[in-house]
């Protein structure tokens, strides 16, 4: 059976003229060209043409896509037209244009040539993504003071993202150099499409009712840029709101640094990229030890500050108590030559007798009253030097206690606790660690690690799996 060009009409009288190619032989690429061709040149020779801008690029000449909810077409402005336009139109723009339609047969594009362009709306897409964001603005789902803190060590976080995007693979790469013991849990999904908005909603509700079982501590909601289609699924209602009913911290980072999608407004902490995210929720592990070591060297400053005051204070007070013996004593002294005088102007021998008599009584009871206060003084110094040293100890040893708790925590989450915990560890014959199947072949040597020993085996077969999902 033959086939008939696109344009063949049976009342055309140039159809009827125009060589036909034999009935079982089929057209050529350049003769369906030819026929695409003159079909279009059927049309009027202007059309105009109503949809919405997306792909927009202006350097020189204006490409872009004019779409609906059911079709695109590509369309080209020649520089010499678009200068004549004020400003170009935006991403997500409804516009009216005017112009005809090409097929350039050496690559087979057909596209629309736009001599006239115009805006006829804010566009569906913008449109949406305003009208929902002034909602939920009102609404105070934006509001910093409704965001959850990020964990200071997660110890386990959920990645909702595709199972083989970029986003992903950078994820990986921030997580294991600066926080290797904490694990991630990679729910695959969809990010882009119809079906992406319920496959994120779903894995966020589903991850944070299912959190203490999981041991998890915090969400990553993630993928790299893309057109605003590509990421309209993470504008729609349904996503935000799994996001602000989810009692675990959430951390979105959508698209390129210039794009904001409505899941980014209202989740916990934004952050440009998916690099950027995963640095924002685990901290480095060389940073953290030395913060741990500044914070033992200024505890240990501190405590032999307070131990140099202490003794600074003791030095004072003995010195002060010294100074008020000597007066005491030179107040005693004074008043007994005062009194040896007034008797030797009166020289009764009675008067003086008795006198001399009570002074000695004076100054006997003055000296036990002194020595009295002095050995209390010297007690209450003695009690004061004792208790002191055990204060600071009992404080420096508190000190010593957390930070040792803190070391604790960290070497739990080093290697050697992970093979505690009844994990363990695979490198090849010539001890290379092993972290994927595609790394051995069959026959090789590999050996596995375990908390009091390690295993040898050969490899009979190597079967690929998936990454882990929920």
């Amino acid at each position: 059976m033959g086939q008939l060009p696109l344009s063949w009409n049976p009342g055309d009288p140039a159809s009827r003229s125009r060589p036909k190619p034999p009935p079982d032989e089929p057209l050529s690429v350049s003769q369906l060209s030819t026929s695409i061709v003159e079909a279009l040149e059927t049309l009027p020779s202007t059309i105009r043409v109503r949809g919405e801008v997306s792909n927009l690029s202006t350097r020189r000449h204006w490409y872009f896509s004019l779409k609906d909810e059911h079709a695109l077409i590509g369309c080209v402005m020649w520089s010499s037209r678009a200068r004549s336009i004020d400003s170009p139109p935006a991403e997500g723009d409804e516009v009216e244009v005017s112009g005809h339609i090409t097929h350039y047969a050496p690559q087979g594009r057909t596209q629309f040539i736009v001599e006239r362009i115009r805006q006829a709306g804010a566009g569906a897409l913008r449109a949406r993504f305003e009208a929902l964001c002034a909602e939920l603005r009102e609404a105070g789902w934006f509001d910093d003071r409704s965001k959850r803190p990020l964990p200071m060590l997660p110890r386990r976080v959920a990645v909702v993202t595709s199972g083989t995007s970029a986003a992903l693979t950078d994820v990986v790469r921030t997580a294991r150099e600066r926080c290797p013991g904490t694990e991630l849990l990679v729910v695959d999904v969809r990010v882009q499409g119809d079906e992406a908005v319920g496959e994120v909603a779903e894995a966020i509700r589903r991850l944070d009712a299912h959190s203490e079982r999981l041991g998890l501590d915090a969400i990553l909601v993630t993928r790299g840029g893309g057109s605003p289609e590509d990421l309209q699924a993470f504008n729609e209602r349904v996503v935000a709101q799994a996001v602000h009913d989810c009692r675990l911290p959430v951390i979105a980072a959508i698209g390129h640094e210039s794009d904001t999608t409505i899941i980014e407004l209202v989740a916990d902490r934004r952050a440009s990229t998916p690099t950027q995210a995963i640095m924002h929720l685990l901290p480095d592990v060389d940073e953290l030890r030395q913060q741990i070591d500044d914070r033992t060297h200024r505890l240990r400053l501190l405590s032999s500050q307070r131990l140099q005051l202490a003794e600074r204070i003791m030095r004072e007070h003995r010195d002060r108590m010294r100074r008020s013996m000597r007066m005491i004593l030179q107040v005693a002294r004074t008043t007994m030559q005062q009194r040896a005088v007034d008797l030797a102007h009166r020289r009764p021998d009675v008067l003086l007798s008795k006198r001399r008599a009570g002074l000695q009584q004076t100054r006997q009871r003055l000296e036990a009253s002194m020595r009295r206060r002095l050995d209390a003084a010297r007690g209450r110094i003695g009690r004061t030097a004792d208790a002191l040293p055990r204060s600071m100890a009992a404080s420096h040893a508190g000190r010593i206690e957390r930070l040792e708790t803190l070391e604790r925590t960290l070497h739990a989450l080093g290697p050697a606790s992970v093979l505690e915990r009844g994990f363990s560890m695979t490198t090849d014959g010539n001890g290379k660690a092993v972290r994927s199947a595609g790394e051995i072949a069959r026959g090789d040597l590999l050996i596995t690690h375990l908390v009091d020993g390690q295993v040898e085996s050969r490899v009979e077969g190597v079967e690929p799996s998936g990454t882990m999902e929920v």
